[in-house]
């Protein structure tokens, strides 16, 4: 190779690395500023410590009973044994609640998943009705009185039969 293409060369490359290293530092247009140190937060205000008193118990307040006691009835209270009042609606049909396990088009089987929930020990009725698919047969345990009870058959059914049950109202 020849001395002057060698030295070219090398010229080349050491104004290549200069450019690399010196061009950033002319183009970099952003201005390094020093950071203000001191705090634009104003100063706290004068606060006045506010005095207490201790705390007076009103007039005819009776304290509560410790937490052991705080649920037993009273010793001298009588005691109402007479059921509860069953809840009636405006027509006086008592509020109950029902689930509803399945609804087929197939009155067969719907008879044979009511027989199978009676073998079970559950109360199980059908009910033909009329709904935009057609005519169908629902299928439904209960009624319940109260709405928990509902539920928890509904969950038990849920689980058993791999389904989503509905609970809702009793309708005579």
């Amino acid at each position: 190779m020849d001395d002057g293409l060698k030295q070219r060369l090398v010229g080349a490359v050491v104004l290549t690395a200069a450019a690399v290293l010196f061009l950033p530092v002319l183009f970099d247009r952003e201005v390094r500023r020093p950071v203000d140190t001191s705090s634009q937060i104003p100063p706290a205000p004068g606060l006045v410590p506010l005095e207490t008193r201790e705390p007076v118990r009103p007039q005819g307040i009776v304290a509560a009973r410790e937490p052991q006691q705080m649920f037993q009835p009273d010793a001298g209270a009588p005691v109402d044994e007479t059921p509860a009042p069953k809840r009636l609606d405006p027509q006086g049909i008592p509020v109950a609640w029902v689930v509803q396990v399945a609804s087929f088009s197939s009155e067969k089987r719907a008879r044979e998943l009511r027989e199978r929930l009676i073998a079970d020990g559950y109360k199980a009725y059908t009910r033909a009705v009329t709904t935009t698919k057609g005519p169908a047969i629902r299928v439904f345990v209960g009624p319940k009185i109260d709405k928990q009870s509902a539920w928890t058959v509904k969950q038990e059914l849920d689980k058993a039969l791999d389904v989503e049950t509905l609970v809702l109202r009793f309708r005579p």
